[in-house]
């Protein structure tokens, strides 16, 4: 029987590079999924369904759980895809929905406090035999993907204890509203990151997350996609408050290792680090509702997200090196991946439909406990990797 895969936020900019990947994936998968589309406002809804010939719902998350499962349950939804931000206000209400319904849940959320708050969900969801797959787009698939990759290339013992994970990504030049939003949002929190710490009572060491004051971290990174390396390759990266920091804490417990630090990053030009680096001292200002509400009008100016032509002039760099503890490095690796819209909606589609198709999976799970980077980057446009301390001591 076909699974179904509802789509909730099928009409915002990323919800419809989704509802075209689906499309495409069921294109080329005949018969393995039914597509639904879901939203509040039903003109755009009905346009969108019309033009890519599927099925359609108007669903409204204010309307109480009541009629959220059953508006839901009516289309027998195999999988929820949830691209509607603000994701702290729609993760956790579809999450709890897809529980009860028995059906799986998935979103691009880039949020850290939001994936936390799904956590929480993962063991009612595991007694329910649903899976919960929270940052299944670009901030923490991608990342997570590689990250999963390079712990099993290490080969290494269980519970080896490495020095440090860095994950960087390079800086993304147009923004649509929904990630400009996040940026704002995130100049008022502190920078999540883990570090290897001891629980005192059964002297144990364990993952546990600490915060670090906006703009403190800097680091170069080598965002360079072409050998040989050039010295304008190397540039700056501040340490960012990341799903992705959450994502391969649960991916180095997942492969029993211990690390002593995980800390994400991402490229900014000067302006934006002097602005980032302001960033503890414009929290109070940031949290005030009337400054919030201003810096709110520019942002709903932006267009909604980079065009087409924007988005293939675009590509992104993910870096990821991991150090021993000695501070030798063991992985330094480069993934050249399409424009992080479009993977977006590439790898939350391969998620959805890995869980609707079959894969008999529960409770909440990381992007590389339901796909791997092996198939993934058989994506049209994902690039090739290079390892680049493979490069270095061939001398090329």
């Amino acid at each position: 029987m076909a699974s179904t895969l509802l789509l909730y936020g099928a009409t915002g900019y990323s919800g419809r590079l989704i509802a075209a990947e689906l499309k495409h994936r069921q294109a080329v998968q005949p018969g393995a999924f039914s597509i639904v589309l879901a939203g509040r406002n039903a003109q755009p809804l009905i346009e969108l369904a019309n033009a890519l010939g599927t099925a359609y719902c108007v669903l409204d998350l204010e309307d109480g759980q009541a009629q959220v499962r059953r508006v839901i349950g009516e289309h027998e939804a195999t999988v929820i895809i949830n691209a509607a931000g603000p994701f702290a206000r729609t993760a956790d209400r579809l999450a709890k929905a897809a529980i009860a319904l028995g059906c799986h849940y998935v979103d691009i959320n880039g949020e850290a406090d939001v994936y936390r708050k799904v956590d929480d969900n993962g063991t009612e969801a595991s007694a329910a035999n649903v899976a919960l797959v929270c940052g299944a787009g670009f901030w923490a698939a991608a990342s997570n993907l590689l990250l999963d990759a390079a712990l099993q290339a290490l080969a290494l013992p269980e519970n080896t204890e490495l020095g440090a994970i860095r994950i960087a990504m390079s800086r993304i030049k147009t923004f649509s509203r929904g990630s400009a939003e996040t940026v704002w949002e995130s100049l008022r929190q502190q920078v999540l990151v883990v570090r290897k710490g001891r629980n005192e009572r059964d002297a144990v060491d364990r993952l546990v997350l600490r915060h670090e004051p906006v703009g403190k971290l800097e680091r170069r990174f080598n965002f360079g996609d072409t050998r040989p390396t050039k010295v304008d390759d190397w540039r700056i990266a501040s340490a960012a408050n990341l799903v992705d920091t959450l994502a391969a804490q649960r991916t180095v417990e997942h492969r029993r290792r211990m690390v002593r630090t995980i800390e994400s990053y991402v490229e900014a030009g000067r302006l934006a680090r002097a602005a980032y680096q302001l960033g503890g001292w414009l929290a109070p200002l940031v949290a005030n509702r009337t400054v919030r509400t201003l810096a709110q009008q520019p942002i709903e100016l932006l267009a909604a997200g980079p065009t087409k032509k924007e988005r293939e002039a675009e590509p992104h760099l993910i870096v990821l090196e991991i150090e021993d503890c000695l501070h030798n490095t063991l992985i330094d690796w480069r993934w050249k991946t399409p424009n992080v819209y479009q993977f977006t909606a590439q790898l939350a589609v391969g998620v959805a439909v890995r869980l609707g198709t079959g894969a008999r999976l529960k409770g909440f799970l990381t992007p590389a406990q339901v796909l791997a980077a092996t198939e993934v980057m058989q994506y049209p446009g994902a690039g090739t990797l290079r390892n680049c301390l493979l490069e270095r001591r061939r001398g090329t």
